[in-house]
């Protein structure tokens, strides 16, 4: 793993180099919350009654809960300052993260290539979100421009 150094540029980071973040405990108030903001209150993620009937026996979190707190996940490693998001590639659901799991996001510098300008850098991270059994429960690939040498604010 490589240590993040406060601020960094995307000469800084290499293919290959790799983060962990810390970890977060996903809890029932995450699951209400992000239905409510969303208007998705499946029942698989809001009744215990009916999720009990499934085969995954208990509530899940929703996917794109996952998606979103493995997004805050990133902001927690602290690799750049400033980053834009701009798209995500191949990204799966693998297996359930349930209430009360523990995850975390480990990050995998998969390609870079700088703009079209040369001002900025593009970078293909893959997010893989590890379940507190280290099992990868969601991946994917999000790409971000980040900041060049002498171009932060």
């Amino acid at each position: 793993m490589k240590r993040t150094e406060p601020l960094m540029t995307y000469e800084d980071v290499d293919t290959g180099d790799e983060f962990l973040s810390p970890s977060r405990t996903v809890g029932e108030s995450d699951g209400f919350q992000f239905a409510g903001i969303t208007g998705d209150f499946n029942e698989l993620h809001t009744s215990e009654a009916f999720a009990e009937s499934t085969p995954y026996g208990t509530r899940i979190v929703h996917g794109m809960l996952t998606l979103a707190i493995a997004n805050g996940l990133y902001v927690r490693i602290g690799i750049f300052k400033n980053s834009v998001f701009l798209g995500i590639d191949r990204w799966r659901f693998l297996k359930p993260v349930k209430i009360g799991d523990t995850i975390c996001l480990r990050l995998l510098i998969e390609d870079k290539r700088e703009t079209k300008d040369g001002k900025r850098g593009i970078i293909g991270m893959k997010y893989e979100v590890l379940n507190q059994k280290d099992e990868i429960v969601a991946d994917g690939v999000l790409r971000r421009m980040v900041d060049k040498r002498g171009t932060q604010e």
